[in-house]
């Protein structure tokens, strides 16, 4: 791929990561919450409310008086059980089978005929529904009133009257001949007990209570919602959320210029924080995963504070009064300031402040105080994060700073000493320990994510049992060692200038692992005296050397190394010339009058591009010059580390790392300050002499 494309690439990926960011700041910039005086249930009120603007809500509870008030329309309703009616069949079977007189009173009428009729009536008895003529016609309405709903006068227990067996009659028979009469009079001479359908009743009534629609009252502004001692009823819970919601319409309006106003103000805040962060630390405005974490987890902090907000203020009201300091923006300067660099997490984190500041609804003096004196002990205290469970301590540490503030507010504000004092201090401390967590929950998600590697995850790296090491001890041990010096003097050297040291040290361990491939070809793990490229010409040397920084990154990536040291491995030769065998290729070629072509001999690249990779490549090469010293003196080291470092700038192989010169100052000083103190001579003991053996007549002779 070639630069301008990468070129294009990476503008592409910075104008959506910008897009996505401008787009989210304004979303969350134009709907704001707004802030309604809460009653709880039951309770007392302890001052009035007045309406501050007309709305309409749904009034659950006249709803629910005009569901009372229709369902008393509805009276009992009335069936005849099934083994009442069966019984009175079996006594007219018995009657006809034990009475034959009524074949003399019937003379035309067949044993069949009277069956037939008794069943069918039997049928209509069992479906007949009765009720008084109100639920009658409530049923009508309700349109569950069948042609056996039949309308019952009078009192139930008297039984049916004459009008209501002649509606079961013509509902039974069509036709009225003599055996249907006869059925009919052993039917009606029976005293019929009436049962209450209360399952038929409780149906109903739910359907009633279904069909009438949820009541909405107006109120006009300046109405008076509830009075000081007055009982909080769910009535009142319903205007506050009405008025609420119309506030809320007339606050965050979806109108064009609305968007507009949101976007724009959302672009601007945007445009300065991008450029205050090129102009100051144009660095990070270099690499895209960064800038996209730096937007990733403004958004996160943003949105995390909005949503505590609307849980406060709408799913736990009375909350929202007691949580008054929380602490949101610790969460973003903790993440930045382990994941990036501190003096960009105290930049954001203000940024944050000053957003949230002006959006949120708690008391803003209040957040402000509380939140940037937060965000700065975090920054403070944040310089090396080794280990997660660091991330508590400090989070521990911002609490007990934050103690005073909060009584110091609440002083100031003549609050006595009482429990608000205790809830306010329990309030931060939640707030500050899910900071924490969320800390250690999201930092390794972040870590892979956006390819950033913290010194948490470098220190699991660091361990010598790790595989890629252990091989590298077993395979290549001169290569082992000199990783070890080099580990050394880049730490060192990183301390000197305030650059790094764990990643200085975990990634020299790792710069060489590219010559396990062939780790024979290389002068520190010659143990046999043979030198292996006496075997290859000049060039075909030079790309087995070269080839150690490719297959390096190779086994990096198989083991799955942080992204940063596998940049290490490949940049920490940068473009330099493999001088020796290049001036080999020279001497052969002369000869000839063969032109040598030097980017044969020089390594891919590219330079180091942190102060971190600077430092490695120059404790590479000054570690494997050092070695090669026949006398180890002040001057000799000075004079050795001295030049290597101006060869190397005179090569411009340290043009994209951001060293400055003071700094490259500070790290020949340090090199040089190490290898001295780690080259001592040690002083030449004597040589024990041989033991004398006596003979035991000497020692008489002697002892005489």
């Amino acid at each position: 791929m070639s630069l301008l494309q990468r070129e294009r690439q990476n503008w592409l990926r910075d104008g959506l990561v910008g897009c996505f960011f401008v787009l989210f700041l304004a979303y969350f910039l134009h709907f704001k919450e707004v802030r309604i005086d809460h009653l709880e249930l039951n309770t007392i009120a302890d001052k009035y409310l007045i309406a501050q603007t007309g709305f309409e809500f749904p009034d659950t509870e006249a709803t629910r008086l005009l569901k009372e008030e229709a369902i008393r329309d509805l009276g009992k309703i009335y069936y005849l059980q099934d083994r009442e009616v069966s019984k009175v069949e079996k006594k007219i079977q018995d009657l006809l089978v034990d009475r034959p007189q009524w074949r003399d009173e019937l003379p035309t009428v067949t044993f069949e005929e009277l069956m037939l009729a008794s069943d069918t009536l039997r049928e209509v008895l069992l479906k007949v529904k009765l009720a008084d003529p109100r639920t009658i016609a409530k049923l009508k309405q309700m349109k569950q009133c069948s042609e056996n709903c039949l309308v019952l006068m009078g009192d139930s227990s008297r039984g049916f009257s004459e009008e209501i067996w002649k509606q079961i009659e013509q509902a039974a028979f069509k036709v009225s001949t003599a055996a249907t009469k006869f059925i009919s009079q052993q039917y009606r001479s029976h005293p019929w007990s009436l049962h209450e359908d209360l399952e038929r009743q409780h149906s109903i009534s739910r359907l009633i209570k279904d069909s009438i629609p949820l009541k909405m009252t107006k109120v006009v502004p300046g109405s008076r919602i509830i009075n000081a001692g007055d009982k909080v009823t769910l009535r009142h819970l319903d205007m506050l959320k009405g008025m609420k919601k119309s506030v809320l319409e007339q606050h965050r309006p979806m109108t064009p210029f609305s968007v507009v106003g949101s976007l724009g103000l959302s672009l601007i805040l945007t445009l300065v924080g991008w450029v205050y962060l090129k102009t100051l630390y144009p660095y990070i405005l270099q690499s895209s995963s960064k800038k996209a974490l730096i937007a990733t987890i403004t958004i996160f902090t943003l949105y995390l504070s909005k949503l505590t907000e609307f849980i406060l203020m709408n799913k736990a009201g009375y909350l929202a009064d007691l949580c008054r300091f929380p602490l949101f923006v610790p969460l973003a300067t903790l993440l930045l300031a382990i994941l990036i660099d501190r003096k960009v997490a105290m930049l954001v984190s203000q940024f944050i402040t000053l957003i949230l500041t002006t959006t949120l609804l708690f008391n803003y003096q209040h957040f402000l105080i509380v939140n940037v004196v937060a965000a700065v002990v975090a920054i403070i205290l944040v310089k090396t994060v080794r280990k997660r469970k660091e991330v508590f301590e400090i989070c521990a540490k911002i609490w007990v700073i934050t103690i005073p503030l909060i009584l110091g507010i609440n002083l100031m504000e003549h609050a006595p000493w009482n429990y608000h004092i205790l809830i306010d201090l329990l309030s931060s401390f939640i707030s500050i320990a899910l900071t924490g967590v969320l800390v250690v929950t999201i930092l390794p998600t972040l870590e892979s994510a956006f390819g950033i590697v913290t010194d948490m995850t470098l220190l699991e790296s660091a361990d010598l049992s790790h595989p890629l090491l252990r091989r590298l001890n077993l395979e290549a041990p001169g290569t082992y060692r000199h990783s070890l010096a080099v580990a050394a003097l880049a730490e060192e050297a990183a301390l000197a200038i305030n650059a790094n040291p764990i990643f200085c040290r975990v990634a020299s361990l790792y710069h060489d692992i590219g010559k396990l491939a062939q780790p024979q070809y290389f002068t520190e793990n010659q143990f046999s005296g043979f030198n292996m490229h006496q075997l290859l010409t000049p060039l075909e040397s030079t790309q087995v050397i070269i080839a150690h920084v490719t297959e390096g990154v190779k086994l990096a990536q198989e083991y799955e190394l942080p992204s940063g040291v596998i940049d290490v491995i490949r940049e920490h030769h940068g473009k330099g010339l493999v001088y020796y065998f290049y001036h080999a290729q020279i001497e052969q070629c002369r000869v000839k009058a063969i032109v040598v072509e030097e980017g044969l001999f020089r390594y891919p690249g590219p330079t180091p591009r942190t102060r971190e990779s600077a430092i490695i490549m120059l404790a590479d090469s000054i570690e494997a010059a050092h070695r090669s010293l026949e006398e180890i003196t002040k001057k000799s080291v000075t004079d050795l580390v001295e030049s290597i470092v101006a060869d190397k700038i005179r090569e411009h192989q340290l043009d994209t790392s951001r060293l400055t010169f003071d700094e490259i100052e500070g790290i020949k000083k340090a090199m040089i300050r190490s290898l001295i103190c780690n080259s001592h001579n040690r002083p030449k003991y004597p040589r024990k002499q041989p033991e004398v053996v006596w003979k035991s007549e000497e020692v008489l002779v002697r002892l005489s």
